[in-house]
């Protein structure tokens, strides 16, 4: 296998490339912690590991692929190691990077169902603020559910995600800002025309999504 099959990926049919590999971490975690005892770490990881299969099915770039992985396992391995108790601007980190790096996977995924125009067709200024309003919303409404999901497994995994309305609210204003950044980059990718799909090297060079 040479240098840039390596890093770019495609080595087989069921493990394209190193992302892959992540995503087989995660799961993997997942299985661990539910043989160890640990329900809510277990539920935890196999939730953001389903994100991550759902991802590879969407056919991202690989970029946003690879941020999406990196995110959640940020977000999975944070809370199962204790990352948020030991640093405490950890929470801070993660509830800006997770909306900026999964609203636009959202946005690409409406996309493929045509509910949204997508980022790879030719489009004009208001089509950008259309892509930029609707990923930033859909960032926001991602830190909500998080919110939410935190509240419900503290009751009825006995978690300890939440730690009151001050917390809620700080993590909320932190998620929309991370959103913003999301929706530019995103406004940015359209604009540049650098595709919406994962592309082979030197195979595909046309936009399609089945590629």
């Amino acid at each position: 296998m040479d240098v840039r099959r390596l890093v770019l990926g495609d080595w087989s049919r069921l493990i394209r490339d190193g992302i892959d590999v992540l995503r087989l971490v995660i799961l993997g975690g997942a299985v661990l912690y539910a043989f160890a005892g640990r329900p809510g770490a277990a539920s935890l990881l196999a939730g953001l590991g389903a994100v991550t299969l759902l991802a590879r099915l969407v056919n991202l770039p690989r970029v946003y692929d690879l941020s999406l992985t990196l995110g959640m396992a940020l977000q999975g391995f944070g809370e199962t190691f204790g990352l948020y108790d030991q640093f405490v601007r950890f929470d801070d980190l993660v509830h800006f990077t997770l909306p900026m790096l999964t609203a636009p996977v959202v946005y690409i995924a409406l996309a493929r169902l045509d509910v949204v125009p997508d980022p790879r067709d030719e489009t004009h200024l208001r089509h950008y603020v259309g892509i930029g309003v609707v990923t930033l919303a859909l960032g926001i409404s991602i830190g909500a559910l998080w919110e939410i999901y935190e509240w419900r497994s503290d009751a009825w995994l006995d978690t300890a995600l939440s730690e009151g309305n001050d917390d809620t609210n700080g993590d909320l204003v932190r998620d929309t800002l991370g959103s913003v950044v999301g929706a530019g980059l995103l406004v940015a990718w359209a604009r540049f025309g650098w595709g919406s799909v994962r592309r082979i090297p030197g195979v595909n060079t046309h936009e399609e999504v089945s590629a």
